[in-house]
């Protein structure tokens, strides 16, 4: 059923503020832990991103490739001209959904824009492996990856659920030795496990995309994701981790999602840090609005994602 906003700013696009009305809230998470229904719902789920491909209107090539024993997705969209730079891109869904064809909307928009070719990593989901699996399998895509392309600057994209993963595979790479990407783009991240941000407060209700009770929510699946382990650990919530060292970051996020107090703390912390990190907010926009290219809004952030990856 169509969660309908109670009250929307002026200032947002009429596209948005139909887009936000239309919106369906994301399965509660008692559904993707019930073997029954998970299935169920990751149908639902992904039927719902792959609409969004359809708002797409340029030409673009997605091809499955291996890397580093895992399958991963390659874009490349008709403005490719930059042969010194790729992203390797980590999709979002709570780690229960989600892969790197089905949210391909998130990142060939930028792809077109900067004119970089892109891989997206098909990690493992919960539960059909849980931490760190998903950890190594990335890992083993980037590390063939800077074998593969010795000559090309890597930039990390992770939104939602991926941006943990991003940010938790910088932080185990800086602990191994391991170069880092030369920049990260966050997009709507989601770095608490403990679910700890206000916003899951006084943005609940506000949020099209989120049910009631999303910091318990959170919380759940985080443990669903890393049973038994403490949800603080900075490799499952990377927010309470040490970020210095760390390439520059872009964060990206809206007013109207729970996570927004995600990305302003983590940009504070990546700040008393020493990183150079950015943060951009939208104002009235959700939770991953870059999905949906047709909003005014999306293609101003995606343009804000290029003009950071050429200052790279």
């Amino acid at each position: 059923m169509a969660l309908t906003a109670r009250r929307l700013g002026k200032a947002i696009s009429e596209n948005a503020r139909m887009r936000i009305s239309s919106l369906r809230a994301y399965p509660v998470i008692d559904t993707w832990m019930n073997p029954v229904t998970r299935g169920l719902a990751r149908r639902f789920t992904h039927q719902e991103w792959l609409k969004s491909h359809d708002e797409i209107d340029f030409a673009f090539r997605m091809s499955d490739v291996e890397i580093g024993g895992h399958p991963c997705v390659r874009y490349e969209t008709q403005t490719l001209r930059r042969n010194d730079t790729i992203i390797l891109y980590l999709h979002g869904g709570g780690l229960v959904s989600g892969s790197p064809r089905v949210n391909a909307s998130m990142i060939l928009p930028t792809c077109q824009l900067a004119g970089v070719e892109a891989v997206g990593v098909a990690y493992t989901l919960v539960p059909e492996a849980r931490f760190p699996a998903q950890l190594d399998e990335i890992e083993a895509v980037y590390l063939s990856l800077k074998e593969q392309c010795p000559e090309k600057s890597i930039v990390l994209f992770g939104d939602s659920i991926g941006g943990t993963l991003a940010l938790s595979s910088m932080l185990r790479w800086r602990d191994s030795g391991i170069e880092l990407p030369v920049g990260a783009i966050l997009a709507s991240p989601a770095v608490d496990g403990a679910g700890e941000s206000d916003t899951h407060i006084s943005i609940g209700g506000s949020d099209p995309l989120f049910s009631a009770n999303s910091d318990r929510n959170c919380r759940r699946l985080f443990n669903f994701y890393a049973p038994g382990c403490d949800l603080t650990n900075p490799l499952i919530s990377p927010i309470y981790g040490n970020l210095e060292g760390l390439p520059p970051i872009l964060v990206h996020a809206g007013t109207r999602e729970v996570l927004l107090g995600d990305a302003a703390r983590l940009t504070e912390h990546a700040r008393r840090a020493g990183v150079d990190v950015t943060l951009r907010v939208y104002d009235g926009m959700f939770h991953l609005f870059h999905m949906h290219w047709e909003l005014s809004e999306a293609k101003d952030a995606h343009a804000d994602i290029a003009s950071f990856i050429e200052t790279l």
